[in-house]
């Protein structure tokens, strides 16, 4: 099953749909694999948490089906590989080399390769920024972050997106009005900013503001943009999505 936002008039409009219909993934280690088995994603990784290696590489935990060979592939073909243990737990080094690249984590089965929902991106040395990519949805920002863990934008709309304690109220500013969120039960808030079209600006998130660079050109590589890292990946026919990790 692959999730593309297409030509659709917003990236905010899939956002409204992908909401509807699941919540987030848990963004750490100490989740249950068995809990992220019951959905429609059961057979394929599910990663929960990042954390720095002293090489300069990251350790990628997360669950999947019992005893299956977990692949996490890159541009240039799979990145690394590890077979989840009888629980469905599994551990993944990351190199320093594989950082800033898009990775798929993907179950293989035979000679039968079937990637996961979500993309994972590792990017700087030393303290790194590691997320969770959706197409068509907000990115899931896996290590410490500011008040505003990332930005996604469709060529037309953009997505707030970070966290802060489980009921809070956040306000977003951006384009001359304002949005609000409200952090759920594991502190994760989203605020699709209607207001902003994709393009360089600021972003205010209770108080702080964010220099948005806008979107850049398609590229296999994540770049540094303004005070912080950004990618630009095509998605279906001639869609794209940008997503932008501040400092």
């Amino acid at each position: 099953m692959e999730r593309r936002i297409g030509l659709l008039a917003s990236l905010s409009l899939v956002l409204a749909t992908a909401l509807s219909a699941c919540g987030s993934p848990k963004p750490e280690a100490e989740a249950d694999p068995a809990e992220a088995q019951e959905d429609d994603w059961m057979t394929t990784p599910r990663i929960f948490s990042v954390s720095t290696q002293g090489d300069g590489g990251v350790l990628v935990r997360g669950a999947a089906a019992p005893r299956a060979r977990v692949i996490l592939s890159g541009t240039d073909g799979p990145a690394v590989a590890a077979g989840a243990d009888a629980q469905g737990r599994f551990e993944l080094h990351v190199g320093a080399a594989a950082t800033g690249q898009v990775l798929t984590p993907e179950i293989q089965i035979g000679q039968t390769a079937t990637p996961g929902p979500q993309r994972l991106l590792v990017v700087g040395q030393g303290r790194q920024a590691a997320a969770l990519l959706t197409d068509g949805g907000p990115s899931l920002r896996l290590t410490p972050g500011p008040a505003l863990d990332a930005l996604d934008g469709d060529g037309r709309g953009l997505i707030a997106s970070g966290r802060a304690d489980p009921g809070q109220k956040i306000v977003v500013r951006a384009g001359g009005m304002s949005a609000q969120a409200v952090a759920d039960s594991r502190g994760r808030w989203v605020a699709p900013v209607a207001t902003a079209s994709d393009r360089a600006g600021d972003i205010e998130v209770d108080g702080t503001v964010f220099h948005y660079p806008g979107p850049g050109a398609p590229a296999a590589h994540a770049e540094r943009a303004g005070e912080g890292w950004r990618i630009t990946r095509g998605l279906s026919g001639s869609a794209y999505q940008t997503t932008w990790l501040p400092d």
